[in-house]
């Protein structure tokens, strides 16, 4: 009886001693030096690399950077475990994330747009579409439009834009436009997967071209056309000046062939028409409204003359350019001047007279002659 007690307890030794449970080898520890290269065509914005099972990504890799297409960036992350989780975002909202990035058997880090949806977006309106929003119809709160898609880009009137969806997997969207004047239009249910495509706008509303030149001589700051009442609408010209004998080709949907058009100068002034022909190919020209005859009947050459309203804080440029006006001369103006005006003469030994308060829509023809008799 004890030898068979014994021989069970001897035959039960082998599965009653588990072996202890191996130790599973540590993460290898290594210097992670690594080149991020850009070859999307996005704009990378922020880069997050952090070591698992963190669930906090930690601090953007780039700071105050951004890394532009076609870019790289070498980054020093110090010793540390091989492999990190990471999460790029660019400039037009959309993110990518990668699990299990071995920084030690890999030397670069690229980022490109394999794993990006390709998605044109027609501006069939006259206006520069600044922003472009793709809402989640099933997203609520203020943070429902996202991200603008458009990054630093912009979609000029009549032209389009080949936008990349990155990381999304939806399909309908409610798409929203903001153009140049603060002006929207919005597109509901847009389903990108059956149709890649995004369209604002009429594309049977005639698209008009007319030039517009500037032969005044002051800056044309902004231009505004359109062919209702009312509402100016946004500046044409957008970031666009127009120095004295510039030109602009204003592009302009519109069925009808007349417009009101309203320019306004660097000096605040403004003209403003009311019924411009756009469609016979004239072009539009703002030019000086006034013309004012100068006769010189003082004893020495006048060097500089200046016309300014008396509103004007400075006398403006000279008149008379590199010419001075000579005794006897007589010579025509071309004045963008307000009715009230006041005058200025620079002699050639720099002894200079001026006059006040001279109205020049009534006064066309100004005598100098000593005492400042006025004809």
């Amino acid at each position: 009886m004890l030898r068979t007690l014994l021989a069970l307890i001897l035959l039960s030794g082998p599965t009653l001693a588990q072996p202890a449970k191996p130790t599973p080898p540590a993460p290898a520890v290594q210097e992670r030096n690594i080149l991020l290269r850009n070859n999307s065509q996005t704009v990378l914005r922020e880069l997050y690399l952090w070591n698992p099972p963190a669930r906090e990504q930690g601090v953007d890799r780039l700071g105050a950077d951004v890394l532009r297409p076609g870019a790289s960036l070498p980054l020093r992350l110090g010793r540390g475990p091989c492999e990190m989780e990471m999460r790029a975002v660019f400039e037009d909202g959309s993110a990518e994330s990668r699990a299990g990035v071995n920084l030690c058997a890999e030397r670069e880090l690229v980022l490109d747009d394999r794993n990006t949806r390709a998605v044109e977006v027609v501006n069939n309106t006259d206006a520069e579409l600044m922003q472009l929003f793709l809402a989640r119809p099933n997203r609520l709160g203020p943070d429902r439009l996202g991200a603008d898609r458009l990054g630093a880009a912009t979609i000029p009137g009549s032209d389009s834009f080949n936008l990349r969806l990155r990381g999304e997997r939806e399909c309908e969207f409610e798409a929203r436009a903001i153009f140049r004047g603060a002006t929207g239009e919005t597109r509901q249910n847009v389903n990108l997967c059956t149709s890649p495509r995004i369209v604002f706008g009429d594309a049977s509303v005639p698209l008009r071209e007319v030039n517009v030149t500037n032969r005044t001589s002051r800056v044309l700051r902004e231009l505004y056309a359109t062919a209702g009442a009312g509402d100016w609408g946004a500046d044409r010209l957008g970031a666009t000046t127009l120095n004295p004998g510039q030109s602009f080709l204003l592009r302009i949907r519109q069925p009808a062939c007349r417009v009101r058009m309203r320019a306004v100068f660097a000096d605040n002034g403004a003209e403003e028409r009311a019924d411009v022909e756009i469609c016979e190919g004239q072009p539009v020209v703002f030019a000086p409204a006034r013309r004012v005859i100068l006769l010189h009947a003082h004893g020495r050459p006048v060097r500089e003359l200046y016309l300014s309203g008396v509103r004007e804080a400075d006398w403006g440029a000279n008149l008379l350019g590199e010419r001075p006006l000579t005794r006897d001369e007589r010579r025509e103006l071309a004045l963008d001047t307000p009715c009230e005006a006041d005058l200025r003469i620079v002699f050639d030994n720099g002894n200079a007279e001026e006059a006040r308060n001279i109205n020049i829509c009534t006064r066309a023809e100004i005598t100098l002659r000593p005492g400042w008799v006025l004809d």
